[in-house]
């Protein structure tokens, strides 16, 4: 009995030593894309979304009161205040059309990194296969880097120009709307 295990063990030891395996440079590569997808991940997930999304639709609350419901004629320098305020529609409609779709990629994509790094841990890649692989994994975070970048910069350009607008944007529009209740 004792020498059916051992041989069975023997074996299995044997077939593992034998299986697929990537080289050292390939795990460096892929331990590196690891920590670079988790690393703008974490950016990602780091950020409020619930703060995000108060932060657009007031923002959109605010423009569309503005452009829609404001019919008063307002001196140039005010106009100048609430233009460069309206200006932020760009990023704040980016914020809000794609902070979700980013998250959500970066997660899947965490998500495959964790499926690949197993697979090559468990031997189920050969060296061969490992290339292509780790070239679609490496073109899926080159463009979800350029998206989170893109992404981390509108919130802050747009979160500074909001603070820093708001006072005079409500300012404006309280004015209007007293002046209209009188």
């Amino acid at each position: 009995m004792r020498k059916s295990i051992l041989f069975l063990s023997v074996i299995g030891l044997f077939l593992t030593a034998c299986g697929p395996k990537i080289n050292s440079d390939q795990q460096k590569s892929l331990s590196t894309l690891t920590s670079q997808v988790d690393s703008v991940t974490s950016i990602i997930n780091a950020m409020d979304s619930v703060e995000l999304m108060t932060l657009t639709d007031n923002f959109f609350n605010r423009k569309n009161f503005l452009q829609k419901q404001m019919i008063d004629t307002l001196e140039p320098e005010i106009i100048f205040k609430l233009d460069g305020f309206i200006q932020l529609r760009k990023t704040m409609g980016f914020i809000r059309g794609e902070y979700g779709v980013i998250k959500k990629e970066a997660n899947i994509m965490k998500d495959q990194m964790v499926d690949l790094n197993h697979d090559v841990s468990e031997r189920l890649i050969e060296e061969k296969q490992f290339g292509r692989y780790y070239s679609l994994e490496k073109a899926n975070y080159d463009e979800l880097k350029l998206a989170s970048i893109q992404l981390k910069r509108a919130v802050e350009v747009s979160t500074k120009e909001y603070n820093e607008r708001i006072v005079a944007v409500d300012s404006v529009i309280d004015a209007y709307k007293t002046k209209i209740d009188e």
